[in-house]
């Protein structure tokens, strides 16, 4: 299936998905169709066996630069409806928010420029922030009369720190690449021309592994976000077990540590 302004392609060898915003001309700004995509494209990632890693960037200047203001979903007039409506209602970017967060499988953003706004919060969603000099964050959201959505709120204190996150949110301030490299908002820092090239090697890197048992990490680790130690190592021993029904690729594991080669996974 295509779309129609972002590509989607699955490299079925190495088991890596690309995602690839298409709209260069507005700095691969979202409107209502994108939306819908992206929320279709998670579920595809989520529910393609072939795809171990997801690979989020955009095309030309902008990595995502946000709502397409003027064509991104629009909620229902206020008049419509009552407030208990309105203080359950779930915003379109909330809803992007949840579906990139339950995908459990890797997914690394190569920010190839801006990050604004929904596109910060994306790429906040991702596992990894690869980057390079074009690199830019600003939250934005306080601009258009608005608290931090999509998932902002939650994850950009627990990667930055609560005071930074404040600093980010409350003055609505670009961050430029050497500072995001600093803060811990880009992961790896690199240059323009191997940025693709450095978020493939590490999502290689992760396809070295059994899938599942780098599925349940992610699931453990974003668990842990929430819980108590105890919770969190009840969660570790459930999830280990779960791990060891892959036969196939827990019995590779261990035949080729014995044999000395490197292992050949299926993801069963």
């Amino acid at each position: 299936m295509t779309y129609k302004n972002i590509v989607y392609d699955v490299d079925k060898d190495t088991h890596i998905a690309q995602v690839r915003l298409n709209s260069p001309e507005r700095l691969n700004a979202i409107d209502a169709q994108c939306h819908q995509d992206i929320l279709e494209i998670c579920q595809r990632i989520q529910e393609d066996d072939d795809v171990w890693v997801a690979l989020w960037t955009g095309t030309g200047r902008g990595f995502c630069a946000g709502a397409d203001v003027g064509k991104g979903p629009a909620p229902p007039p206020v008049e419509e409806q009552d407030l208990n409506e309105l203080l359950t209602e779930d915003s379109w970017i909330s809803r992007q928010g949840k579906a990139l967060y339950a995908v459990d499988k890797p997914m690394i953003a190569a920010v190839n420029g801006v990050a604004a706004g929904a596109g910060f919060s994306l790429a906040l969603c991702c596992d990894m922030r690869v980057g390079c000099a074009a690199s830019r964050f600003v939250t934005v959201y306080q601009e258009r009369c608005l608290p931090p959505e999509g998932g902002m709120s939650f994850l950009l204190s627990r990667i930055v720190g609560l005071s930074r996150a404040m600093d980010l949110s409350l003055t609505s301030r670009q961050v430029d690449a050497q500072e995001a490299f600093r803060i811990g908002l880009l992961d790896r820092l690199v240059a323009e021309e191997e940025l693709l090239s450095c978020a493939l090697n590490i999502a290689k890197s992760m396809c070295e592994i059994p899938p599942s048992a780098v599925r349940v990490s992610k699931r453990a680790v974003r668990a842990g976000l929430e819980a108590t130690f105890l919770a969190s190592s009840e969660y570790e021993a459930r999830l280990g077990a779960l791990s060891t029904r892959t036969r196939g690729d827990v019995e590779e594991s261990q035949k080729s540590f014995f044999e000395k080669r490197k292992p050949s996974y299926t993801g069963r």
